[in-house]
């Protein structure tokens, strides 16, 4: 009796295997569909080392209820494994890697997990004792996820930019055999060389195998995705765009392989409106082309999710919910009324099918992601007229519709701002020098009037969140950051006493070479710095201007331009009086300090009165920007100095003794 029980659960369990068995690739494709990275988190040489914390379950919770259905986890082994055989790797990193892709298995999500940043392998394939190394790390990999869900795919290596198209060929087959000991039908995803680009993916072999996918990289194209220049968006750009999907399809076709296009972004200080233009295009791609995606997400430039929080910013929504037919070609403009010069805005879009819902239109102010619907509008409708809105503030808007079977369609956001006419003081009045400039306190005024900003959002959005200048919040303070060459900032000041200032600025930075300078209009004085690197990005060291600064007394402008590419941090500016140049202050005492003549080819005669005579004076020379060049002591009522070997130019001469501090302004020609 008990063989013939045995017998029949074996056979159920051979007849049920293939209905519920091992995914297909082409099934694991349309289940992983759209699908986020957790980037920068278990690939630097420790978690947590680089600009993220330790990975949080947390961050799982927030991709399950933003609607992604898969999760790529890159992961560096090379810090946690032995240099020499058996290179066993750490129990402790092993177990939390587990642990992070349990927490996405436990959510029913797809699970990618890579070797990534393996760079002591790239660099040196030919190293037999390298590549036995590789060899273990996937040894052990394969042999402790053995038994999870099919749900979890392995991908051999990302990115093995330095190897040759043939070593790569090599490393995808061997370590898929060393897999397929363990996982003979996991599915296993490889790539091309280089940066895993899809020309470098049509380059490789395809290995033997069922159970196979390809996976490609794109940030197309560079120079905008990846360092924020220009704009994006012109026909020609989408065409480009999507050839290269049909390429990628062309090939999948060919050699019946289904895609993984596993990292594509833009950094965040790209132009705003073409940021969300590229992401909506490559979502609509990937669906149209039948490929799942892992939009590339490292907490910092390419940030998609602010894990300070687990709350989303504007991109989420095209992740989730851009498809082939959601409105498109979505734009805003300025168009005052023409009579009364009321601002108002003007939003169209394109509507690519008919038979959708309402289309509900919402707005934000500024950089928040807080919109509230201003409009429900028919579902043929294709632009409409914002009047409520005012000088000196950003908008941003966005709509949506649903099919007839309850698809949200999101289009894209679109985002303006109205610039203001008239420049005015941050706090009414202007900031007084000799003090502290707080840099958040810029004027108002707006893009291109009292700032200039390459982006048009404020990307850490922690004060003034509806202008263009990156301000973040720091402590009970604020902070200028994601400064880029060619922007400028302006302050309307108050120079209490004309003199030589010296100028200290508080900055951090994990980088060196920073630069930015300050400039003044009443008399066109300006001084620069160069920032170190202070050891982190909020690590902040006070430094000082590179030279004082005259400044004229009275209400002006000052402008803070950065003036270099390296990344730098800035809190505040602090001015300091050195001397005092107030010559209407000195009108009672000048007779008693004369220089003659003024201006001189050479000599100049000093003449001093008896009773100034009788101190211990000091003359000391000093350029137009405050560095002091010469030094003489003069201790008799008449004296000639020499200034044969002085450059050509302005010098202030500065008679100092324990009880005055006299300054005149010479000219040598």
């Amino acid at each position: 009796m008990k063989n013939s029980y045995l017998f029949l659960m074996l056979f159920l369990l051979f007849i049920v295997q293939p209905i519920f068995g091992q995914l297909t690739p082409e099934q694991a494709i349309v289940e992983m569909g759209r699908g986020i990275n957790l980037g920068n988190t278990l690939e630097p040489p420790f978690e947590g080392s680089w600009n993220n914390g330790p990975a949080q379950e947390s961050y799982f919770d927030a991709y399950e209820t933003a609607g992604f259905s898969n999760i790529r986890i890159p992961v560096r082994w090379d810090q946690h494994t032995g240099n020499t055989a058996p290179y066993t790797i750490n129990e402790n990193w092993m177990d939390r890697v587990e642990q992070v892709v349990d927490w996405g298995l436990e959510r029913g999500f797809m699970i990618t997990l890579n070797g990534h940043h393996e760079d002591w392998l790239k660099n040196n394939y030919t190293n037999q004792n390298l590549r036995a190394r590789y060899d273990a790390i996937w040894t052990q990999i394969a042999e402790r996820f053995q038994n999870k869900s099919d749900r979890l795919l392995f991908e051999i290596i990302n990115e093995p930019n330095g190897m040759t198209v043939a070593q790569v060929d090599d490393l995808n087959q061997r370590i898929l055999d060393i897999i397929r000991v363990t996982n003979p039908t996991r599915i296993v995803i490889f790539g091309g060389n280089m940066y895993a680009n899809a020309e470098q993916l049509f380059n490789a072999a395809i290995p033997q195998d069922e159970y196979l996918i390809g996976y490609y990289h794109a940030y197309d194209p560079w120079q905008f995705s990846g360092q924020g220049m220009g704009t994006w968006g012109t026909p020609n750009d989408y065409q480009q765009l999507t050839n290269k999907y049909q390429s990628v399809k062309n090939w999948s076709v060919a050699n019946n392989i289904p895609v993984h296009h596993s990292e594509f972004g833009a950094i965040h200080s790209c132009d705003y409106n073409s940021r969300m233009r590229i992401y909506a295009h490559n979502v609509e791609q990937c669906i149209a082309k039948g490929f799942a995606f892992s939009v590339w997400d490292d907490g910092g430039d390419f940030r998609v999710l602010n894990r300070g929080n687990n709350t989303w910013p504007e991109v989420k929504d095209i992740l989730m919910h851009y498809h082939e037919d959601s409105p498109n070609q979505i734009f805003s403009s300025f168009t005052p009324d023409p009579i009364t010069e009321e601002p108002a805005i003007l939003v169209e879009w394109n509507n690519r099918v008919t038979g959708n819902s309402n289309i509900i239109l919402e707005r934000s102010l500024g950089n928040s992601n807080n919109f509230v619907q201003i409009a429900e509008l028919p579902a043929t409708a294709n632009a409409y007229t914002d009047l409520a809105v005012a000088a000196s503030n950003t908008y941003t808007y966005r709509m949506y519709t649903t099919r007839a079977d309850g698809t949200l369609l999101h289009g894209y956001p679109t985002r303006i701002r109205i610039n203001a006419t008239v420049q005015s003081p941050f706090n009414g009045d202007p900031i007084n020098i000799p003090g502290e400039l707080e840099v958040e306190e810029y004027d108002f005024g707006g893009e291109g009037l009292a700032y200039h900003d390459n982006e048009a959002s404020n990307i850490p959005n922690g004060f003034r969140t509806g202008e263009g200048v990156d301000i973040g919040a720091l402590g009970d303070g604020f902070i200028l950051e994601y400064v880029a060459i060619g922007e400028w900032i302006k302050y309307t000041v108050n120079v209490t006493e004309a003199g030589i200032y010296s100028v200290k600025g508080e900055v951090a930075s994990e980088v060196s070479n920073g630069a930015f300078s300050i400039g003044f209009e009443q008399n066109g004085s300006s001084t620069s710095f160069h920032t170190p690197s202070t050891g982190g990005w909020y690590d902040f060291q006070e430094i000082s201007a590179n030279n004082t600064i005259e400044l004229a007394a009275g209400e002006q402008e000052m402008r803070l331009d950065i003036t270099n590419d390296n990344p730098f941090n800035l809190d505040k500016l602090t001015f300091t009086l050195e001397t005092s140049t107030n010559l209407d202050a000195l009108d009672n005492i000048k007779h008693e300090f004369t220089v003659s003549p003024n201006p001189t080819n050479e000599f100049i005669n000093i003449k001093l009165s008896e009773s100034l005579a009788n101190y211990n004076n000091r003359l000391e020379v000093f350029t137009i920007t405050g560095k002091k060049v010469a030094t003489f002591q003069i201790n008799s009522s008449a004296t000639q100095i020499n200034l044969r070997d002085f450059d050509n130019g302005f010098y202030f001469l500065r008679l100092v003794n324990d009880d005055l501090n006299l300054v005149e302004r010479i000219m040598k020609f």
